[in-house]
């Protein structure tokens, strides 16, 4: 059957030979070919010298699309065309297209920066918008445009913001190709909605998606029915509920997710005579080809990982897909014939979802990418970005990397940076593995990294046992029970089956297996020696390690008797009710995760105890304490704290005891000076005061006299709270005579010469003078008792002219005037013809 991209071979082969440079971007909905035909044509009919590379988001796609091609071809995988993903390599000497992952060729591009013996490039899958796709492309036009003008690059996608990309990519050659599908129907549902998140409950999400398969057999004709959810959770309560359900006994029932084995995703996607629904998470919106479906349920969510750099957390939250995922989604279901997706949200709703998924890199953590750049000797700030990393995420990574000693204050490479960077780890655990080589632990370190690399090797709320059974109570990290249970799996040769009766996951435990001897093969390369495991003799020094590489997230329990703590940070979740630290005053999270359940909870996982007499011991140069004083807000007094800190960390508080007097006043000035705490004496006499000396110093600069900035109001606030340890003691205290001290006693008096509290007028009344901020001085008084004020008065020598303030009989002001000259000419006329009629029993003749 022919493909709709084959409309546009000729042009797709001609980009290769139409000049410098060779590049081309393609635009081709779901069903048209790009994944499986576009690797062929440069293959069969262009001049590409070299292996053919197709860049592919998930495993699973690169895996299974390897597969297809081959079988279009004629040849076994391995042979013409092969794949290469993590831990699974199919790629020979006979190769000419392999499929690789993102990650895969990323790691390429860093040991082969040339790209020696690759032809083609070819970025599938484009718009899911990932880290090592971005990065991967930014490096292949940089070389492109340097050392290999011969490179063939292509980006493919179904839907892309083009114009932002084209731009990035110029000049290249668009194009677009049409598309092999059939009209969808698409129906939108408005199931109950949750309050908080604004979309379907996911707690009774399955519920509705069984519903909505209810719906779609009763119509007939189904196919077979794919359904989108977010996650493992869902997808096993969803295919219980359909196992159950009579109505479905005519399907099979498949689950589909990245870490499901390769032998049940083929099945999933396998073309198959019998009626099947597949049960998927976002791993069969792009790339794979299930023949067949023609009904689609969509919940419209994904759980998505990201990390938030304003707290140096990683959140893992269920949240609503773009509009390009939804349409990605139901095109699953035109594919063969026409077809239906039925979207568990309400039409208005879908406007108000994002029209794209935001790129990875805006929401990931930098701190590797920075590391192996830094190695690299690439500027990170003025890399080629298509999008830049956030900012806050740039800073924390470059903190990050200082305080592991990766890079110096320069952003260079340390040496010890060089040699994290050649380990494919987050630079926390790679510098874990040499913390392992300088304590002594190094086959306890590399099995922590491996471990973490993976889901784990325990189920989740599954089997006859439980992880506590391999935890004891002796030890030091949560990984000596892992490592227990991986042995167990071990011996088991990792059978489902037997390791599910212990609770132990097989498939976690298998790939932390193969994660290890990677890691073990990559420090033998160092001529280094692993030697064998043992958490129990080893303890010690694997805490020792860890601080070294975790120690900047050291936390405290908040008391006795909660799993609750809080890190050094200021950051609070909650540790794991069977974690070998549950007891421990101090721990190291390995992991810090942010969870979306029926509440959002931060966990600290994977734990590692720390005990104060051993850090001390190991790390008394990095350790201060410091006497301090906090206050108590509930007595309303300052206590004494006695604070310790590892390289500035705060890792322990000690609270009670009496302050020291002087660091006591300083607290308390500063809770008056942010307004906590209120001086009753601080009034507008104060102020006047503080107004008539700022003034003057303006009006008069030859007097020298002392200004009264914010610096100044504190230690003002200082001497009225001296002696005191309390909010009590200097509720009521006099302020004046302690601003009053500010000034000697010449200075006072030059004030209160040229800058006086009251001043007598011509005709023998004396009346306040009025001081304000930025304002002019000023004196109110009714207009007959300013007769015989011929003149206007002033202050600061004659310097300043005061305002006058002329009020009416009932002593609002009528007129401001400087100038009593002017008025008394003109002005108090008018003011005799507005108010005389309306105050006739006041005086309105000046003689």
């Amino acid at each position: 059957m022919r493909l709709p991209v084959e409309d546009i071979r000729e042009e797709l082969v001609q980009a290769y030979g139409l000049g410098l440079p060779k590049r081309f971007l393609l635009k081709a909905p779901t069903g048209s070919g790009k994944s499986t035909a576009v690797p062929s044509m440069f293959l069969d009919d262009s001049e590409v010298d070299g292996l053919i590379v197709v860049i592919q988001p998930r495993r699973i796609a690169a895996r299974m699309l390897a597969q297809r091609v081959a079988s279009l071809r004629g040849s076994r995988v391995g042979d013409e065309v092969g794949y290469v993903v993590r831990f699974d390599n199919k790629q020979t000497a006979k190769t000419r297209i392999v499929f690789v992952t993102d990650g895969v060729f990323q790691n390429w591009c860093e040991t082969n920066p040339r790209l020696n013996g690759i032809g083609c490039v070819l970025f599938d899958e484009f718009h899911e918008r990932r880290v090592a796709g971005d990065v991967s492309l930014a490096r292949c036009l940089n070389l492109q445009e340097s050392d290999r003008p011969d490179l063939m690059i292509g980006v493919m996608s179904a839907t892309i913001e083009m114009s932002g990309l084209s731009a990035f990519m110029a000049p290249c050659r668009e194009l677009e190709a049409s598309g092999r599908t059939y009209p969808v129907d698409i129906q939108y549902s408005n199931p109950v909605m949750s309050q908080r998140s604004g979309y379907p409950s996911r707690e009774g999400v399955w519920d509705f998606c069984v519903n909505a398969a209810k719906q779609l057999h009763s119509e007939g004709d189904t196919g077979h029915i794919l359904i989108f959810l977010p996650g493992l959770h869902e997808i096993r309560k969803t295919v219980s509920l359909l196992e159950q359900s009579s109505q479905f006994s005519e399907y099979k029932i498949c689950p589909l997710y990245s870490s499901l084995s390769p032998k049940l995703q083929d099945e999933a996607v396998a073309v198959s005579a019998q009626l099947k629904i597949i049960v998927s998470t976002n791993v069969a919106e792009t790339s794979l080809t299930i023949d067949g479906v023609k009904s689609v349920i969509d919940a419209g969510l994904a759980r998505m990982s990201e990390f938030d750099a304003n707290r140096g957390i990683e959140t893992l939250m269920v949240k609503q897909i773009s509009q390009a995922s939804a349409d990605q989604r139901a095109g699953r279901a035109g594919r063969t014939a026409p077809g239906k997706c039925v979207r568990l949200w309400s039409h208005t709703s879908h406007a108000k979802r994002a029209q794209f998924e935001s790129p990875e890199i805006q929401r990931a953590d930098v701190a590797e990418l920075m590391l192996k750049f830094a190695a690299g000797g690439i500027d990170f700030t003025s890399f080629r970005w298509l999008d830049a990393p956030q900012e806050n995420a740039v800073n924390l990574a470059r903190a990050t990397l200082q305080w592991l000693g990766a890079i110096d204050l320069d952003g260079e490479a340390t040496e010890l940076g060089h040699k994290m960077a050649k380990f494919p780890l987050a630079p926390r655990f790679s510098r874990l593995i040499f913390a392992g080589v300088e304590e002594g632990c190094l086959a306890e370190m590399c099995f922590i990294a491996a471990a973490i690399q993976g889901e784990g090797v325990f189920t989740r709320g599954r089997g006859t046992v439980g992880r506590s059974d391999f935890i004891y109570d002796d030890d030091t990290s949560d990984f000596a029970g892992e490592w227990r249970a991986f042995e167990t799996a071990k011996r088991m040769d990792f059978q489902p089956k037997r390791c599910g009766e212990l609770g132990i996951l097989a498939r976690g435990a298998r790939e932390c297996d193969l994660s290890w001897k990677q890691l073990q093969e990559s420090v033998e390369r160092l001529g280094l020696k692993i030697g064998s495991v043992d958490f129990d003799q080893r303890g010690e020094d694997v805490v020792r390690a860890a601080v070294k590489a975790f120690g900047d997230r050291m936390g405290v329990r908040l008391s006795s008797s909660t799993l609750a703590g809080r890190l050094c940070d200021g950051r609070k979740g909650k540790l794991d009710a069977d974690s070998a630290a549950r007891f421990a005053d101090m721990f190291i999270p390995t992991e810090i995760t942010e969870v979306d359940g029926k509440d959002v909870v931060v966990h600290f996982n994977r734990c590692i105890s720390v005990n104060f007499a051993d850090l001390e011991r190991s790390f008394s140069e990095d350790l201060a304490t410091a006497t301090e004083v906090e206050y108590d807000s509930t007595v309303r007094r300052v206590v004494k704290k006695q604070v310790t800190r590892f390289k500035g960390l705060v890792i322990a508080e000690k609270v009670g005891g009496d302050p020291d007097k002087g660091l006591a006043a300083e607290m308390l000035a500063h809770k008056v000076a942010s307004g906590e705490l209120v001086l009753n004496a601080w009034d507008k006499k104060v102020e006047d005061w503080i107004a008539r000396l700022l003034g003057l110093g303006e009006w008069m600069p030859e007097l020298e006299l002392p200004g009264f900035d914010e610096e100044d109001r504190s230690l003002a606030l200082e001497q009225v709270c001296q002696g005191a340890v309390s909010y009590k003691e200097i509720k009521n205290r006099e302020v004046l005579p302690a601003v009053r001290s500010w000034l000697s006693q010449g200075q006072q008096a030059a004030l209160d010469a040229y800058a006086p509290k009251e001043v007598t007028l011509q005709n023998g009344r004396t009346t306040k003078i009025y001081y304000e901020l930025g304002k002019r001085p000023w004196i109110a008084l009714r207009a007959q008792l300013l007769f015989g004020v011929k003149q206007t008065p002033t202050i600061a020598n004659g310097a300043v002219k005061l305002n006058v303030h002329i009020c009416a009989p009932n002593s609002r002001p009528w007129q401001i005037t400087d100038d009593l000259p002017r008025f008394w000419e003109s002005g108090f006329e008018q003011m005799r013809k507005d108010l005389g009629g309306r105050y006739p029993k006041h005086q309105w003749t000046l003689e």
